[in-house]
């Protein structure tokens, strides 16, 4: 494992919160500049946004310093090759990683031989529906697992004391406020939500940066505020050298 990608996991990991960017009719830019002035070092930007085929590629010449994943990916370039003529923003894993991105999510789950080839230089977030499944995945070099915050019964289950806790899931599908506390306490390490449920009530005419940075303060502090309830040895956990932040990590980790 490389420092880079060491360096990319516990800026995701530190940031608790991350931002999807899905299909919705909030402006890229707005959004994109709301994350900024919030400090967001870390995004997801998933290949239903209709716009992503131009914007991946750009975001990391852009902002060299952003953590940029890619949501939504399909772990098969045949199956892309063909949804491609519906959905032309669709692209293979070997696209994606040619734009120079750091790292991909799956609402699926993802074959151990992707797994295994991506996560020696991207962190690789797949989708587990079983625990045996959620085990291959982790052994096969897997950072995270992915799951949907409708779900945490499963969460709980994969956090349970017959699997030793060794699953670090980052849960995503409907993370309200309200539902921040609850996904961490089911046993969560990581969570995040789209800009429909982040900025929801809000039109998208006249949306501000600043608006959109509010709303992301909020839900960053919450995460963190929860996340440190939940596993209080996190919380001084950012003046620990990598070596020592490792070790009192809650889950397995492949480094």
């Amino acid at each position: 494992m490389s420092n880079k990608l060491l360096k990319t996991y516990r800026t995701m990991y530190e940031q608790c919160f991350i931002p999807i960017f899905i299909k919705d009719d909030y402006d890229t830019e707005t959004l994109l500049q709301g994350c900024r002035l919030a400090g967001i070092n870390a995004i997801e930007y998933t290949l239903r946004r209709q716009d992503a085929r131009d914007m991946i590629p750009n975001l990391k010449s852009r902002y060299g310093d952003l953590v940029v994943s890619v949501g939504s990916t399909l772990d098969s370039a045949k199956i892309v090759s063909k949804m491609s003529k519906q959905s032309p923003q669709l692209m293979t894993l070997d696209e994606i990683a040619s734009c120079g991105v750091d790292g991909f999510v799956s609402m699926i789950p993802w074959s151990l031989r992707s797994i295994n080839q991506f996560s020696k230089t991207h962190i690789v977030i797949p989708s587990g529906e079983t625990l045996g499944e959620c085990l291959m995945q982790m052994d096969a070099g897997a950072h995270f697992i992915k799951m949907s915050g409708m779900d945490l019964d499963f969460v709980k289950k994969c956090r349970a004391i017959p699997t030793f806790g060794f699953c670090p899931i980052f849960v995503t599908g409907g993370i309200t406020l309200e539902r921040i506390p609850f996904a961490f306490e089911a046993g969560a390490v990581l969570v995040a939500s789209g800009f429909d449920v982040i900025l929801s009530g809000i039109s998208a005419l006249g949306l501000t940066p600043e608006t959109v940075c509010g709303r992301l303060l909020e839900f960053r502090e919450s995460a963190r505020s929860a996340r440190n309830r939940k596993y209080p040895v996190l919380c001084d956990a950012k003046r620990l050298c990598d070596e020592e932040w490792l070790e009192i990590l809650p889950h397995y980790h492949p480094f």
